[in-house]
């Protein structure tokens, strides 16, 4: 297989080792089994537990042997999230790498940077000659969906005091710092009824997403926000019914893709022009985020809809739902203290469900945030259950 990076510098040759080994959250153990083999062909002491966390112990360059053990932190799992018209099989395939204006990227899919950096970084000091303290390499497995490795892992394989903690920090700042997170799921159940008018569907695109905790800030689009934005101005204009709505994957990505199937008495000329207007709103709002976000109106299909004030509700549920950064640091730069993400939409025969990603500093910020979406889901018929995501530093 041919390299993208440079392999004659350790850091990059183990990123792209490891972009060639499934790794998303909840199937981590092949990629697990090649750091215990990493560590056998290294003759390091290492722990695999039944959760396929990998902690492996160096022992300290000639020199430091009298100075503190230190834990280095990584996990090893990725969010796998592709565009809708790729086809990839990530618990199969290695990601197709590319570089683009001096950036590495993946071919239509995440590229698992996050935290595949840190990974990489820490087997590229196991197997150099940095000098180093006595180490605990520590590789957690499902992060990405609640830290789920990290609670489980045993505290009798630790033995450090200090911890750093290689996520997202960036290669010139250290962050000190952490956040809490909870998850609100707001769902709506509806009858279907038969329709006769034209039906479309609409679709947003282009987009360019990103980790909804290190990214949130930048003002990127939000695929299911502007999709309900664009309905919503159509339906101002003559009544929508909803047959199919559905946005975002993981509910820790900017969701970058929505479609949404509907029924409306407008001819497609005069959507169009709505469509039309709208993304020209946005193109210009996300000049700097999203340049390249698109909105697509064709014929669609489909013979039954929720009803016009059931696709009323939705469409203003969604377009008040908060998201973004709600707060900023005022000590310390750039940094977000409270957001929200909409992150994931789907729809089945008769259940609408909406996934909201909340994270916070303070838990008061996440209580605050979970009530303004629960009163929120209260006063258009959404049910709601709310519960906590875990700790991400």
């Amino acid at each position: 297989m041919m390299n993208i990076l440079d392999h004659t510098k350790p850091h990059q040759h183990f990123f792209e080792e490891m972009t060639r080994i499934p790794h998303g959250s909840f199937h981590e153990k092949e990629y697990s089994d090649y750091l215990v083999t990493f560590a056998k062909e290294r003759g390091l002491r290492y722990v695999q537990d039944d959760m396929y966390n990998v902690i492996i112990y160096a022992p300290a360059s000639q020199g430091y042997e009298d100075h503190e053990i230190l834990l280095l932190q990584a996990h090893m799992d990725m969010v796998c999230e592709k565009n809708k018209d790729v086809e990839f099989d990530f618990e199969k395939e290695p990601l197709q790498l590319y570089i683009e204006d001096g950036w590495l990227k993946a071919k239509g899919t995440t590229l698992g940077a996050d935290d595949g950096c840190g990974v990489a970084a820490m087997l590229a000091i196991l197997d150099g000659d940095m000098p180093h303290p006595p180490l605990e390499c520590v590789f957690t497995v499902q992060e990405e969906v609640g830290l789920c490795g990290a609670l489980h892992l045993d505290g009798k394989y630790i033995h450090a005091k200090r911890v750093i903690n290689l996520d997202g920090g960036g290669e010139v700042s250290t962050c000190t710092t952490s956040a809490g997170g909870a998850n609100v799921i707001s769902q709506r159940t509806f009858m279907r009824e038969p329709i006769s008018d034209p039906v479309y569907r609409l679709s947003v695109t282009g987009l360019s997403g990103g980790h909804s905790g290190g990214e949130i800030h930048r003002e990127k689009g939000n695929a299911n926000k502007l999709l309900a934005r664009t309905l919503y101005a159509i339906a101002k204009k003559e009544a929508v019914s909803l047959i199919h709505v559905e946005g975002g994957m993981k509910d820790n990505a900017i969701p970058r893709e929505a479609f949404a199937s509907f029924s409306c008495k407008l001819d497609g000329a005069a959507i169009q022009e709505i469509v039309n207007q709208v993304e020209q709103e946005m193109k210009k709002e996300l000049e700097f985020s999203d340049p390249n976000v698109k909105v697509s109106l064709t014929k669609g299909e489909g013979r039954e809809a929720l009803s016009v004030e059931d696709s009323l509700d939705y469409l203003r549920f969604m377009t008040l739902l908060p998201h973004g950064m709600h707060h900023h640091s005022m000590s310390i730069e750039g940094l977000t203290t409270a957001s929200m993400n909409a992150a994931v939409v789907t729809c089945d025969e008769n259940t609408i469900m909406v996934n909201c990603s909340v994270r916070g500093a303070l838990e008061s910020y996440i209580d605050t945030i979970c009530e303004e979406i629960e009163l929120l889901a209260d006063a258009f018929g959404f049910t709601h259950v709310s519960s906590l995501s875990g700790m991400e530093l």
